[in-house]
């Protein structure tokens, strides 16, 4: 899809063997990993619809997907306990991780990148069905810290602000989490939402988090001071993924209903409604900017059990 106003420009079509449940874009560049029940992810070229490279490493389907911010390396959870970084900077097809973690179960179903901060080792972030959130040396695959919400429940989603200093975390208690990175600390919780949270993520600014349930809800946080700000209805499913424009302006979302809702933020009305997905739609995902290069319009991809 591409934006403002939002037309679908383009559909690939049988793009996966089964369900795809996440997408993510490559930071600066018309690419985009995608994956999910059928065991690989697959790099696409955006404009021209090719599939550009296919990564598997095991038999089991993938929970959770992310690109760093300098676009260098793919990070994946999968439901062998297994987090595996690809390195996308090298040329050729990877068969194989430049590192696997083992995380034993149930310590990795979503997993993130945090931003390096300083010059202290970069770190992974993953949800655990304990309620906690475990820190990972990104160079050495070992565990460094646990944030802990102190609810012993399962953690369906993750989310780090893009300048490292938060981490959002949510799943079946219907409660929102937000760590301060540098002390570990619980710095706020939101409790707005009343069933399963299914989504997480944070604005380009790191001031506002979007969340998504299955209470048919998007919320809008402010992840500064603690506050909601906003609650937008429309679906009549499940919402399981929702993304914020780089600009702030808009936010799309994606059901059980087989919609891709735009939301308007300052008018927190839906402004666009989009039907092309004929079944459950798993995962919405604005295209990124980079340091380096600025993408003025960026293009939203979709994706769900229509594969």
């Amino acid at each position: 899809m591409s934006s403002a106003l939002y037309t679908a420009s383009a559909t690939i079509d049988n793009a996966h063997a089964d369900d795809i449940w996440h997408t993510c874009w490559i930071p600066g560049k018309h690419q985009l990993a995608s994956a999910g029940a059928d065991e690989v992810v697959k790099l696409w070229n955006a404009q021209s619809g090719e599939c550009t490279n296919t990564l598997k490493d095991g038999d089991f389907a993938i929970t959770s997907l992310d690109i760093n911010a300098q676009g260098t390396q793919l990070l994946t959870s999968s439901m062998d306990h297994k987090l595996r970084i690809w390195d996308l900077a090298s040329s050729g097809d990877q068969s194989s991780p430049a590192l696997t973690i083992d995380a034993q179960p149930i310590n990795a179903w979503k997993a993130r990148f945090v931003p390096q901060r300083g010059d202290g080792d970069p770190l992974l972030a993953s949800t655990t069905d304990r309620g906690t959130v475990k820190l990972w040396s990104a160079k050495r695959g070992k565990e460094v810290h646990e944030l802990n919400t102190s609810r012993p429940k399962f953690l369906y989603t993750l989310a780090v602000s893009p300048d490292g200093t938060k981490i959002a975390c949510a799943g079946v208690d219907s409660h929102v989490y937000v760590f301060d990175v540098e002390s570990g600390a619980l710095s706020c919780t939101f409790a707005g939402h009343s069933d399963v949270v299914r989504s997480v993520s944070f604005s380009a600014d790191s001031a506002l988090l979007v969340s998504a349930s299955d209470d048919k809800q998007v919320q809008v946080h402010d992840a500064r001071f603690g506050n909601p700000a906003a609650t937008l209805m429309g679906h009549f499913g499940w919402v399981v993924s929702a993304d914020m424009h780089a600009n702030g302006t808009y936010i799309a979302s994606a059901s059980f209903d087989a919609k891709v809702k735009i939301w308007d933020v300052a008018q927190r009305a839906c402004v666009e409604t989009h039907n092309q997905h004929t079944q459950a739609v798993w995962s919405v995902a604005w295209q990124r900017s980079s340091e380096e290069v600025d993408v003025p319009r960026p293009m939203l991809a979709s994706a769900g059990e229509d594969r």
